[in-house]
């Protein structure tokens, strides 16, 4: 997944406008996600509630991840916030050897995997619907290991992005592991979560139909999403397997 490069402007204030569109659709998502209605609707429906894992996950967390908004934003901050950054860091040990998980490709996903499962599971799932800061640090979690696991699937060299053929099997092992949840989710005898019992039937749905509809959603359009992002990244891969085995190969005679 390249970022374009139009014939006659310069090659980074290509890459920076494509960078910057990126950036304002992740704010996009994250505002229908967090701040429109859809917030409020997903306490009374887990349907609402799974497109609002759709639109961090699969929408803004890879918008994120291509836009490498974080490198843009340190270096537009001021000396004192970039020196406090720096400070923390140190701090907190996130620098050199310890880095090195952050950009782990099988780590990442092993963490945002089990982010999902995690807070898909009955208990922890009624809990954050419950407490508000539960439900803050569920989507943080979702956010937070979806953009460092697209860092490294499509995002930026600098950022640890792994070739496109690792990249495709990442991603399609994403998709899998998805697509078990959302079976599990819509063909269970019985809902998951007690948190919809009484808040389903004011929207015309049972609580098993509202949950069925909830994994479809991550069945369906959770599933496409991740389909096209694997090609895409399997038609660059072989795009630039075609171009290196096209090079030709200097002759060693003199």
């Amino acid at each position: 997944m390249g970022l374009p490069a139009r014939a006659g402007r310069r090659p980074q204030a290509d890459i920076d406008t494509w960078r910057a569109r990126c950036f304002a659709g992740a704010l996009v998502a994250l505002g229908v996600a967090l701040v429109s209605p859809l917030d409020a609707l997903s306490s009374a429906l887990a349907s609402a509630h799974m497109v609002q894992h759709v639109l961090l996950v699969l929408v803004a967390a890879p918008l994120l991840a291509l836009s490498a908004s974080s490198v843009t934003l340190l270096r537009g901050s001021p000396l004192v916030v970039r020196q406090a950054g720096a400070r923390w860091r140190r701090r907190l040990r996130l620098t050199g050897p310890h880095l090195r998980a952050l950009r782990d490709p099988v780590t990442l996903w092993l963490a945002h995997v089990g982010a999902l499962w995690v807070w898909h599971a009955a208990v922890p799932y009624d809990a954050a619907l419950e407490h508000e800061p539960l439900h803050i640090l569920e989507h943080v979690s979702f956010l937070v290991t979806a953009v460092l696991f697209w860092r490294v699937a499509i995002g930026t060299r600098g950022a640890g992005r792994v070739s496109n053929g690792l990249g495709v099997l990442l991603v399609f092992a994403m998709a899998l592991h998805s697509t078990f949840l959302s079976a599990l989710l819509t063909f269970a005898p019985t809902p998951w979560y007690s948190a919809y019992a009484a808040t389903t039937r004011t929207w015309g749905l049972e609580p098993l139909t509202d949950q069925q509809l909830a994994g479809a959603i991550m069945w369906a359009p959770a599933g496409l999403l991740y389909a096209g992002t694997a090609l895409a990244l399997l038609v660059a891969w072989v795009r630039a397997t075609e171009d290196d085995a096209a090079v030709p190969v200097p002759s060693s005679r003199g």
